[in-house]
């Protein structure tokens, strides 16, 4: 939000600072719910559903600087993240919507959150055993916040692949389980291959930055991988892209 300060409304002219000051009540709420992040709380205290996304847009912005660093972007995010209220109450009715109308369908749901121009946020439900299978995010970031239940996350970078581009090796980087309030991350340069699998009822929130659009959703690829690994190395697996 842009600030104000005396110069600016010495400038303003008399239809101007009557049409400011019929917005402030709204400038002043876009303050306190960025404010609720940035001071108005401790350090280590949780933060409601709409300083959380003021936050996410501040940080998300900054790829379109020089400077984006997608290493400390994930890391500022997934602290984000880590602070939510997951018992805010815009945030509850979501959970609490999707549950309602996805258990028992027989597959993963996905219901978004938010979306803006520089991220997106949106709620990933699965029942017990449910999984998303090998896949990639192209040229994007990820943070999943688990917010209930309990979820398995493997992540792989693209180790090598043959001439004929389908067929690869893929090096496992990293193997977790989330429980509530755990976060995994990805970035376009490492960990953005994942699988993950659910042991029980679990919802999670995933923020990507930029956002998924039609082009980047044809770019996505899934992957068969071999279970064992590439010549008895445990971190090594062979797969082809589908």
């Amino acid at each position: 939000m842009d600030e104000y300060d005396r110069r600016h409304f010495i400038k303003t002219s008399i239809p101007g600072f009557l049409g400011i000051s019929m917005a402030l009540p709204a400038i002043t709420a876009f303050a306190t719910r960025a404010n609720a992040y940035q001071g108005r709380l401790k350090a280590d205290g949780s933060i409601n559903w709409d300083a959380f996304l003021s936050a996410i847009e501040i940080e998300a912005k900054k790829q379109h600087l020089d400077s984006w660093n997608e290493l400390e972007y994930v890391k500022q995010a997934s602290a984000i993240a880590a602070r939510l209220d997951l018992k805010d109450p815009s945030l509850a009715k979501a959970f609490k919507n999707v549950k309602e109308k996805g258990v028992g369908n027989g597959r993963v749901d996905f219901a978004p959150l938010e979306k803006q121009i520089d991220y997106h946020v949106t709620l990933v439900q699965f029942e017990k055993n449910e999984e998303i299978l090998h896949h990639d995010h192209p040229e994007m970031t990820g943070v999943l916040l688990c917010a209930t239940g309990e979820v398995e996350v493997w992540n792989y970078d693209l180790f090598a692949e043959k001439e004929n581009k389908k067929d690869v090796l893929l090096k496992q980087t990293s193997h977790a389980m989330l429980a509530k309030g755990k976060v995994s991350t990805l970035t376009a340069k490492e960990r953005n291959i994942h699988r993950v699998a659910a042991k029980e009822f679990t919802q999670l929130v995933d923020i990507f930055a930029p956002p998924y659009d039609k082009q980047r959703i044809a770019d996505s690829t899934w992957y068969n991988v071999d279970p064992e690994g590439y010549k008895g190395k445990d971190k090594l697996f062979e797969a082809t892209r589908i």
